[in-house]
């Protein structure tokens, strides 16, 4: 089963950032971020932190301590990328990128190869000592923790590459 986790604040947003991903996944569960239980990360075998809309901030005050320790594959879309970044110490800095945009994958990886385009939504990025795996524009727009099966997308994959999604389930 595959934990999906929901960073919207207005349950509305869902329908936008939440229920695209969900429908790409056959067996998965979707929480609140604050409603999440060491239970739920217990018993998940992935998990999916989504994104939400772009001026939502209220997920950075969540408590994602768990990232941390655990030990299961885990993809973080936009905010989830905000927040994987955030808890490992990197401070996030403003970026905005709006719409479609080159990316080029920089890196060999389980999730994406060569040239494709994507579609960016967001206001703040960071990737710290991640490993990058693919750059827009010059900056970096998906990363690997460097010990861990943990990624971010600050791209939106679930707009215009589902097959990312996709083969992170197939991990």
């Amino acid at each position: 089963m595959i934990l999906i986790i929901s960073t919207c604040k207005e349950q509305l947003s869902e329908f936008e950032f939440v229920r695209p991903v969900a429908l790409l996944i056959d067996n998965h569960n979707i929480l609140h971020y604050s409603q999440v239980k060491p239970e739920d990360i217990k018993t998940a075998d992935k998990i999916i932190i989504a994104g939400t809309a772009l001026k939502d901030f209220e997920y950075l005050k969540g408590n994602f301590s768990w990232l941390k320790t655990c030990d299961k594959p885990i993809l973080g879309i936009c905010a989830g990328m905000q927040i994987i970044a955030k808890e490992f110490g990197v401070k996030l800095e403003d970026a905005v990128t709006i719409g479609p945009q080159k990316v080029e994958v920089v890196a060999d990886n389980k999730l994406a190869s060569g040239e494709f385009n994507a579609y960016f939504l967001h206001t703040k990025t960071g990737t710290g000592n991640f490993k990058v795996l693919a750059t827009s524009n010059g900056k970096a727009c998906m990363i690997k923790h460097k010990e861990k099966e943990i990624y971010g997308c600050i791209f939106h994959p679930e707009v215009m590459n589902e097959e990312i999604i996709k083969k992170f389930y197939s991990l």
